[in-house]
Formats: C-alpha cells, structure tokens, sequence
C-alpha cells in the first residue's frame, strides 16, 4: 500500500509495512527469528516486523491511552522496537522461551523509559523515581485511592519516602494521568492541515448508544434463558449480580466503614465446592455449556454469527468435520489429511474471506489443531465476520 495520499496519522501504521512486498508467510513468528539467527540475517527480524506490527500498533496505542500520551504513538510505538532489539541481543533461543515472551521485560523498560523523560506533564528525572512512582500508584490503586492518612503512611512505609514526600508523588502522578492534548494535528488526504478534538466524548453519539443498548438486549436476553444453575454460576465465576447485573457490593474497609467494591469472581474449585458439584470440571462444563447456549440464541436473533463443528470420522491421517452456520440445521462437511492437503483448504479458507467466512473459520480452526491433534467432538466458534 502506498503512502502517497495517505494522512500522517495513517502512515504512522505503516512504518514497517508500507511499500514493501509481503515476505514470505510463516506459521509462527517464531520462525522468524529461528531464522534470523540460523542464517544471521536482519532481513528476518524485518519479515518479523512486518507480520507483527498489527500488533505492534495495537500495543503502542493501549500505551498512549494508558498513560495520556497523546500525539507520541510513533515514538511509542520505536520505543518499543528499539527495545524487541535490545532483547534480541540477549536471547538465547536454545532455551525453548518464545521470543514474544522473552521481549517483554525489555520493552518495558524502553517504554518506561520514554515516557519518563518526554511526557508533557510531571517529568520524573530518575529511572529509579520512575519505578518508586509506579509502585506508589500501585499501592494507591490497591488501596481503593484513598487519601487519609492511614493509607499515605503505609504507603510512605513501602516506597521509602515520608508522609509529605509521598502525598506530593502520589498528586503529581494523578495529574499526570489526567494530563492529556487538547487537539491533534495531521495533514488530511488533500494535504491539508486538520485538526482533531481528542477530548470529545462519542460514546453518547445517537447510533453507537443505540448499537449499545441493542447488544446489551441481546445478551441479557439470551442470559434469562439459562437455567437458573447457569445463571447463578456464571453470576458467580465472572463476578456480577444474577438479580439486578451490578458489578459492585458492599463491604468494609481497614476502618470498618462500608464501602463499594468490584465483585470477585470466583474459580471453577470455588464454584464447585460452593454448589456441591464432584469437580471442578463439572463446573466448568456447566459454565462452559451456558456460554455455548447463549451464542446460539444470539446467532439465532442475528446479533452475531456463529460455526457449529461436529466430528464426523478420524483417522491417524484424516479427519472430517461436519460444519453448519448460525444454528441453521444445515450441514456441511470439511475433510482434511494432514500435509498433503494443506493448502488446499488454506486455498478455500482465504476464497471464503471473501464471502461469508464460515468455511474459512471452520477450516483455520481445524488446520490450527491438526499440529497436536486435538480434535473435539464437538466445537462452537465465533466468526471473524459479525
């Protein structure tokens, strides 16, 4: 894709991207890198990049929202790069650790970094500030943000700082984060300057309100229908009233005073001791089964659209899978030998991107599963296309 034309902000998406053939496509990104040290080529880490920064993008803006950065994505989103390399220096890839994981610790630091000397708001001068920083707005957050003098001492205990030292961090880093632009400039398609009010609230706007509450419909409609074991349980793992939906209850603080907190939600061994169940699995299951109901009502009222698999026959070579579409009783068949016939369904899977995607999801799916064999009789997904 070309950059010309493009606004500013869009080109920002495209830094490794843009203008380059598509590298050849593999598996795993991790192959990738196998190669860039098997062959000590940096074109590799460059097909890396390329196939990763989907992804990149996505990380390096969760970052600008989280700490008010805005107009810093591309530096952002560098600082992250520039850190994949610093942990490409030290991977060892004998060990069997993906690279993905191995990463993060470096990256954090190199963004940490970054934000720490050219954010606009209340510059830290010390990596070592930065990290006692964090860690006092952990502790704040952990403490319910609360401000007296009881929670400013134990955190002032735990971050090594007076009582005094410590209300001033923990104010400066709230504004921090209540620290953002006012308006974004960008040249538009015309090569025009714009500009854009980032402070705008669209959430209200008419029609994504109405999309809102038509989800929120479907949803709960479709939870009323369980059962009321399914109702209460899945209430209970995901931490919500099954009476009235409310996320909070009531409980006391260190002072005894009553307080709204988040519910928790509670792990299939405490549900299964709670509702005298045999196992955890069993927990689980009816959990698990109350989901499965609920997207088939929501795909039967075309709120989203669903694949139904069924296993059919399976062999040490093969296996054929039985497929249908939003719960319409209307049944295909996908056969697939493992090698051989790879890319013949990987040729069906992308034609069907372009249709209704349901071969496609059921056909990836199925390729995904066939490296370890995990073929269940029975699968719901969920489809890219809604």
């Amino acid at each position: 894709m070309s950059a010309v034309g493009k606004s500013e902000w869009k080109k920002e998406l495209y830094i490794y991207r843009d203008g380059l053939p598509a590298p050849p496509a593999k598996d795993n990104l991790q192959e990738y890198i196998a190669l860039y040290f098997a062959e000590n080529s940096n074109d590799y880490f460059d097909w890396f990049l390329y196939y990763y920064e989907q992804e990149l993008n996505t990380k390096a803006m969760e970052l600008v929202q989280e700490y008010s950065m805005q107009g810093h994505f591309a530096d952002i989103k560098q600082a992250y790069v520039f850190g994949m390399l610093k942990a490409l220096k030290k991977y060892d890839i004998s060990l069997g650790v993906p690279f993905l994981v191995f990463k993060e610790h470096y990256v954090k630091n190199e963004v940490d970094e970054y934000i720490r000397t050219m954010r606009s708001g209340y510059t830290i001068r010390s990596a070592d500030e930065h990290k006692r920083a964090r860690k006092a707005m952990a502790l704040y957050r952990e403490f319910g943000y609360k401000s007296d003098d009881i929670t400013i001492k134990n955190i002032a205990s735990a971050i090594g700082k007076n009582e005094k030292d410590t209300r001033e961090i923990l104010q400066r880093c709230v504004d921090n984060t209540h620290f953002t632009d006012f308006y974004r400039k960008y040249t538009d398609e015309d090569g025009e300057e714009t500009g854009e009010d980032v402070t705008y609230d669209y959430s209200t706007e008419p029609c994504s309100e109405y999309l809102h509450l038509w989800r929120e419909k479907g949803v709960f409609g479709a939870y009323e229908k369980l059962n009321y074991r399914e109702r209460e349980m899945i209430a209970d793992h995901l931490g919500f009233c099954n009476g009235c939906y409310g996320v909070f209850e009531i409980a006391e603080d260190e002072n005894g005073k009553r307080v709204r907190v988040f519910r928790k939600g509670k792990a299939y061994i405490d549900l299964a001791a709670e509702h005298t169940l045999s196992s955890p699995d069993t927990a689980f299951r009816i959990c698990s089964g109350g989901y499965e109901k609920m997207l088939i009502d929501l795909a039967v009222n075309e709120y989203i659209h669903i694949v139904e698999l069924r296993l059919k026959e399976k062999t040490e070579t093969s296996v054929i899978y039985e497929y249908g579409a939003d719960h319409n009783n209307d049944w295909g068949e996908i056969p697939y030998v493992t090698g051989d016939s790879d890319y013949e369904v990987a040729r069906y899977v992308y034609a069907d991107k372009k249709g209704g995607f349901f071969f496609a999801s059921a056909g990836k799916w199925i390729i995904r599963h066939s490296k370890d064999e995990n073929y269940p009789k029975q699968k719901l997904l969920v489809t890219e296309k809604c």
